[in-house]
């Protein structure tokens, strides 16, 4: 049997957290706004409520190049910016 000394291992760093802004303004929209889409028929309701969402996702993808999301924080600001703009919220 070999005596070897007991080593430490070094403790890992903690991973950086990635916050996907767009699937989180996504999520927002699929489940607070869409259902309160109205149109006539059901296929309009569907049309409408898959263009207010590219709307929101193309306004959001553009705001993005200029603003970095570095914690929760800054999703939630962003996504209230983001409504706000579009008009989704007054």
């Amino acid at each position: 049997m070999f005596n070897f000394p007991s080593a430490t291992l070094p403790l890992p760093l903690p991973l950086p957290i990635t916050i996907d802004a767009i699937a989180y303004i996504s999520e927002v929209y699929d489940s607070i706004f869409a259902p309160q889409v109205s149109g006539s028929t059901p296929l309009l309701k569907n049309i409408r409520t898959i263009l207010f969402k590219k709307l929101l996702i193309d306004h959001a993808t553009q705001e993005l190049i200029f603003r970095p999301i570095l914690n929760f924080e800054d999703v939630i600001s962003f996504t209230l910016d983001i409504l706000h703009q579009t008009a989704l919220l007054p």
